[in-house]
């Protein structure tokens, strides 16, 4: 199977893609036979991350040329016995192959700059930018390098092909810039094969002020004859938009110039201006914008960290605006490393990032899937599952060419947290709304209800009734039956549910609700492989599930129970 991993300069995304062979040892027969076995999987192993990303600033006066800008240090290390390949293509504006995608764009002006080779004036004067790379070696290291190439592109000119060893256009489409035909020699080279990347520019005598900013992305394909990388399903940006943030601010009439640009169930790309990260989003048939992605962002207890242009607090139904407000979370986001520190409560905000988690079972040695397990007993004094066995188990493994992107399943929280609330047990009202959730300030958790900013509204629209995806096997594990509930632009991956040990994934979906059930439950919306859809269902407050959020303003707000 050909895999990849991708990082952006600016933005790094890195992925490990593993899969392996078992080598077993073998035995002579006697008159008394001891037979002791060991099976030693190695798995495959491949990674592309870097260093000194960001670093490429530069103050250039107009009709002068720069070189050297900046340097990222791209490390690739892979165990495929057929090597492995790095692909560069720009990465601004439009999605990958379009034309936008290798420019330069300023931030005020809305004037570009091309790529093209960047060293002189040129004839006419022309502004253009352009990349290089080159091997590095470790210390020590006299052999690494030699079966590693920087590769070249057909010069479409007619002319002799250049190498990326040289200033080069940075392309439009993804292209090989470099390969190598064997595995790395990890003994010679422990930090992996080292490539640094740096870009140059020319600026014209009348190219306008401004700050012009662009990104590259490579990613790692292994073995080194595999195909390029396939484009991500949202890698086009929301015309005019970059922030989800964005939104807080935006009158109706923008949003409506923006849904009016936007193709129905086309996925996009909008970032967290929080921690930077990017999800997809899409116009669904309900005429709203929805994160297809469950939100991702890690809690972080810093002093006013969370405030009312970030964060989705401080809302006025009244204004439609958001009034001044702060919140500082006195918890921190969990890890693998101290999950069991979960505890079950109303009044601290909890939140758990399984890292790099996935529906569709792209980590192929299934080191990052967690069974549905029925072996665990809660503890209520210690408020925590235990008895666990925690065996790896890959449950309803789905494939998909988009999925490594669009499926990866994110963060959990308890109630407390999703409301970004410190105490969350005040709040006993049946039937009350909080109108305020830790979504990006502009964005907010479904309401309740049959409205088209509802879960049910939503699902009905794609046609989701208890009959739509029943497990016509009854194994829990993904058949034709169920594609249509993440199959559809909607992507409700089944990320199940965590408190303290994740449980259900591959078999539940459970998505935060902001409105108030009896005692210490609140709303949630569930769906579940054996054919159960409940768009609004009690759930303990003090459970970790997970977050989709809706931009406001939304279309209808119905919060009844």
């Amino acid at each position: 199977m050909k895999q990849y991993t991708t990082l952006t300069i600016g933005i790094p995304i890195t992925a490990m893609i593993l899969s392996g062979v078992v080598l077993a040892s073998s035995y002579v027969s006697a008159e008394t036979d001891v037979v002791d076995e060991i099976n030693i999987t190695v798995p495959e192993s491949c990674s592309l991350s870097g260093t000194g990303m960001n670093s490429h600033n530069a103050n250039i006066a107009n009709g002068t040329y720069r070189a050297d800008i900046g340097t990222t240090t791209l490390h690739a290390f892979c165990n495929d016995s057929e090597g492995f390949a790095i692909y560069a293509a720009g990465y601004t504006g439009d999605t990958i192959g379009e034309t936008n995608s290798n420019k330069l764009v300023g931030a005020s002006t809305n004037t570009t700059i091309e790529t093209g080779l960047a060293t002189s004036a040129g004839n006419p004067d022309v502004s253009n930018w352009a990349m290089k790379l080159a091997i590095t070696q470790d210390s020590g290291d006299t052999t690494g390098t030699n079966a590693y190439t920087i590769d070249s592109a057909p010069n479409t000119s007619g002319g002799s092909d250049a190498s990326f060893g040289e200033y080069h256009v940075v392309p439009h489409e993804y292209t090989k810039v470099a390969h190598k035909n064997s595995a790395t020699d990890m003994t010679a080279n422990t930090g992996g094969v080292k490539l640094t990347t740096t870009y140059a520019a020319y600026i014209s005598k009348t190219q306008p002020a401004d700050t012009y900013t662009g990104q590259v992305i490579y990613a790692l394909v292994h073995p080194s004859d595999a195909p390029a990388p396939q484009v991500s399903s949202c890698q086009t940006k929301v015309p005019g938009v970059t922030y989800m943030q964005e939104f807080a601010t935006m009158t109706a009439a923008e949003k409506a110039t923006i849904l009016g640009n936007m193709t129905e169930d086309a996925q996009y790309s909008l970032k967290d201006s929080r921690d930077n990260k990017s999800y997809c989003v899409a116009k669904l048939r309900d005429g709203n914008i929805w994160m297809t992605q469950n939100l991702d962002h890690d809690i972080v207890n810093t002093q006013n960290y969370y405030t009312n242009q970030n964060t989705d607090i401080g809302y006025n139904t009244s204004t439609s605006e958001y009034d001044t407000a702060t919140w500082t979370a006195p918890s921190a986001t969990l890890t693998d490393a101290n999950k069991n520190n979960w505890v079950g409560s109303t009044t601290i905000p909890m939140s758990y990032d399984p890292g790099d988690l996935y529906w569709n079972g792209t980590k192929s040695d299934n080191s990052d899937w967690r069974t549905y397990n029925r072996s665990c007993t809660w503890n209520s004094t210690t408020q925590k599952y235990e008895n666990c066995d925690e065996s790896l188990n890959p449950i309803a493994t789905y494939t998909d060419t988009t999925g490594e992107s669009q499926y990866h399943l994110g963060n959990y929280y308890n109630w407390t947290a999703a409301v970004a609330m410190s105490d969350s047990s005040s709040h006993t009202t049946s039937g009350e709304l909080i109108e305020q959730s830790i979504c990006p300030a502009g964005w907010t958790l479904p309401r309740v209800g049959t409205g088209n900013d509802t879960f049910y509204g939503l699902w009905n629209e794609y046609g989701f009734t208890s009959s739509s995806y029943i497990d016509t096997n009854s194994n829990n594990q993904h058949d034709e039956g169920e594609d249509a509930l993440w199959t559809t632009p909607l992507y409700s991956a089944a990320g199940g549910y965590f408190n303290g040990v994740l449980r259900g994934v591959g078999r539940n979906g459970d998505f935060w609700l902001p409105v108030v059930a009896l005692f210490d439950e609140v709303r949630g919306a569930y769906f579940e492989t054996g054919g159960y859809v409940l768009p609004s269902s009690n759930v303990d407050r003090r459970g970790g599930s997970t977050i989709r959020c809706v931009a406001r303003p939304v279309a209808s707000s119905v919060s009844g129970l």
